[in-house]
């Protein structure tokens, strides 16, 4: 179980469940090869690329990630 949150730091997220990366491809975020992913969170992400519903995201995010395991 992966167990996103909104504050954790992308990297994090890409190491502990790689099939993450997919998630952001598919909602068109660059986030798995941008040099930031290891500084920024989740929520900080989703204010970059205009996400409005944060809590969702995340949400939906663990429901692909467990998916993919």
């Amino acid at each position: 179980m992966c167990g996103i949150s909104k504050n954790d730091l992308i990297l994090n997220i890409f190491k502990k469940c790689p099939s993450a990366r997919r998630y952001f491809i598919k909602k068109s975020m660059r986030c798995p090869v941008c040099e930031l992913n290891r500084f920024a969170t989740v929520e900080e992400c989703c204010k970059n690329h205009k996400v409005r519903d944060v809590e969702n995201f995340v949400n939906e995010l663990n429901k692909f990630s467990e998916a993919a395991v």
